[in-house]
């Protein structure tokens, strides 16, 4: 018999029983250890509550500990009795524990027992925090929430050392103190002030680059708030409570990513798990994270412990958004009439009228084209619906053409009128016969490329490499799905997914589609009308799934497209053909350490340097035949009407291209 801390039902601190119970001898690969020092994590609080559910009633608490050895079981090599141990295992608040060979960590002789029990969970969180969630970088700008806490102080530490600026947040001016010493180049009080103003006035408005929040509940909306576009949201606690789900409009307003992530998912195999300690180990005998152990508890007194955590009494270690469309204003001249489509209510295909409309005059810095080609994308038929707002009604749609420089105003350079250029997703308004733009936001278009092939491919080709070389970087081996795979982005993703030495796995409604898919580079594609898209990943990764969904589907597919992925996968949701998602409940992604995020071109293309650069990629590509343009449908301007009614019944494949 030992004596172990006991949990008959979930509640209070008061539910923490010190009882004696039978632990019996280690078996095959297993080994018996008993404990020293056992460290107290916040996610024993959650278990005790109920908030995780543990395997069995009653049960153990406890997920970290150091101890010495004192039985081997058959078959356990590499470790002997009288070695001292440290683990992360359920089960540790108990005087002796059993636990598999293979998850007990050597602790260097150098290193104090009680130091390492009260690091060694919260260590190899942070490692997985700042080198692999999300890889902070000299130069970057974090925000952590609870910074003078055991996981946040060390996350301040790591991250400072990283070369970030690191900013806190905390509950008192003793924290306060604390968090400098810890490495925070900035402190927020955040019982005094707003923090997301605070962040807003620290950074000039830019925002950080990545939200560590183990707070949840009281701080996640604000968090959000902090974010400069394209940041990664990473929760990893919920101490005030879970939040509310999280619609994918949240995220796609600067295109961030949200992820809930969790040791095990970080650590699946030992040499993982050795590697993760190891760097943990070497940064505290270096140095770089310093220790400190506030508050010890002798451990049947374990409840008094969990009541101080859970009321901030302890500090440290214990034991989309809208685009406006760009209209020339002032100086409009009456004969200056050009046809253009025109949306005056929201509505089906039939809301778009075909009209005469003043044009203007050119200002200093634009330039005046006559489109040749105009690209259709299923975001018109978003604007077309009101799904997504426009500035102004009513508006001329469209987000992408191609045309000829007719005119320049003062001041532009580096253009000539007769020029062939091409633009996307600057404001709404190319579904016209001419346009007005600013000439910084057009790119040139080369004169190998068709201006046909030029307006079907430049939105979704930039749409396509930022999703493949930056929200996720696709690289050789891994295995992605597309939804929609013959549509106009998909075929381009499929395609240019492939070429990186992706296998590719493409979802269509129809066997015409499927053959499409196959020659776009699918190595797998599935007809999700005749057989469960799931399931069909399922067999065809032998269970494990693939490291990257890209949906452009949305409410139809969602749900599967999570179950499809691994541990740590990705979903790229770009578009939502079939609805708006539900909001997503972080357990949904905590299931499996998942990332989420609802991207949009806008927020990669900031600079002309990088529209620029984005588009000359595409079209280097089309030039080499890595991506094959395929428009199989054309229809004049006036009758976009119809462009859109048989792009919204999946009557078209490949891209559509409207000719004025």
């Amino acid at each position: 018999m030992v004596k172990a801390i006991r949990v008959y039902e979930h509640g209070g601190p008061e539910v923490l029983k010190w009882e004696d119970v039978e632990l019996g001898e280690p078996r095959e690969g297993e080994i018996r250890v008993k404990n020293k020092v056992v460290g107290l994590n916040f996610i024993d609080v959650y278990f005790r509550k109920g908030v995780y559910k543990p395997a069995t009633m009653p049960f153990t608490p406890g997920a970290e500990a150091v101890g010495e050895v004192t039985a081997v079981g058959p078959g356990v090599t590499g470790t002997k009795v009288g070695d001292v141990v440290a683990f992360a295992q359920m089960g540790s608040y108990a005087e002796e524990q059993i636990i598999p060979a293979d998850k007990a960590i050597p602790v260097p002789p150098s290193l104090d027992p009680i130091i390492v029990a009260s690091f060694l969970t919260k260590g190899m969180t942070v490692q997985y925090l700042v080198r692999r969630t999300f890889k902070v970088e000299p130069g970057h700008t974090v925000l952590v929430h609870a910074a003078a806490g055991g996981t946040g102080s060390l996350l301040c530490q790591w991250a400072n050392a990283l070369g970030a600026t690191v900013i806190g947040t905390v509950s008192t001016k003793e924290k306060a103190a604390q968090a400098k010493e810890d490495g925070c180049h900035h402190v927020i009080l955040y019982t005094e002030e707003d923090f997301v103003a605070r962040v807003n006035e620290i950074t000039s408005g830019s925002g950080v680059e990545v939200v560590y929040d183990s707070v949840g509940k009281d701080t996640f909306q604000g968090s959000l708030a902090c974010l400069k576009p394209r940041g990664y949201m990473v929760s990893f606690g919920q101490s005030s409570g879970t939040p509310d789900p999280v619609p994918l409009s949240a995220l796609a307003a600067k295109s961030l990513f949200l992820t809930r992530p969790s040791l095990r998912f970080y650590t699946p195999t030992r040499d993982e798990l050795l590697k993760t300690a190891e760097e943990v180990f070497a940064n505290v005998a270096s140095g770089t994270l310093r220790v400190r152990v506030n508050h010890r508890y002798p451990l049947s007194q374990v409840a008094e412990a969990h009541a101080d955590l859970e009321n901030r009494r302890t500090s440290g270690l214990s034991g989309n958004s809208q685009r406006s469309e760009y209209r020339n204003r002032g100086r409009i001249t009456t004969e200056d009439m050009v046809k253009a489509i025109r949306v005056h209510q929201h509505g089906g295909p039939e809301v778009l009228k075909w009209e005469d409309v003043e044009l203007g005059e050119l200002k200093e810095g634009e330039m005046r084209i006559k489109n040749k080609a105009i690209g259709l994308n299923f975001l018109d038929v978003y604007y077309r619906k009101g799904v997504l707002k426009t500035a102004t009604m009513p508006f001329t749609p469209g987000y992408e053409a191609v045309g000829e420089v007719v005119a320049m105003g003062p001041g532009v350079t580096g253009r000539k009128v007769g020029d062939l250029v091409g633009y996307a997703y600057l404001s709404v308004g190319s579904y016209a016969e001419e346009q007005i733009l600013p000439a910084d936001l057009v790119v040139p278009i080369p004169p190998s490329i068709d201006p046909v092939f030029a307006a079907s491919i430049l939105l979704k080709g930039m749409t396509a490499q930022y999703l493949v070389r930056r929200t996720f970087k696709v690289e050789a081996g891994h295995i992605v799905l597309v939804h929609a795979a013959a549509g106009g982005t998909g075929s381009l993703l499929c395609q240019w997914a492939n070429a990186l030495g992706a296998t590719v796995i493409g979802t269509v409604s129809t066997k015409e589609k499927a053959a499409q898919a196959k020659e776009d580079g699918c190595h797998q594609v599935i007809l999700y009308k005749e057989e469960d898209f799931v399931s069909r990943v399922n067999e065809i990764t032998s269970g494990k799934g693939v490291e990257v969904v890209y949906d452009s589907v949305g409410k139809d597919t969602l749900q599967g497209s999570l179950a499809c992925l691994k541990p740590r996968g990705y979903l790229v949701n770009f578009g939502m053909a079939s609805g708006e998602p539900d909001p997503i409940p972080l357990s949904a992604l905590g299931a499996k350490s998942l990332m989420v995020t609802m991207t949009s071109m806008r927020h990669h293309i900031g600079t002309r340097e990088e529209l620029v650069e984005t588009a000359r990629e595409v079209f280097e590509k089309v030039a080499s035949g890595v991506l094959q343009v395929r428009v199989n449908h054309k229809y004049p301007l006036s009758q976009a009407a119809q462009a859109h009614a048989d792009l919204e019944n999946r009557r078209t494949s490949g891209s559509v291209v409207l000719i004025p």
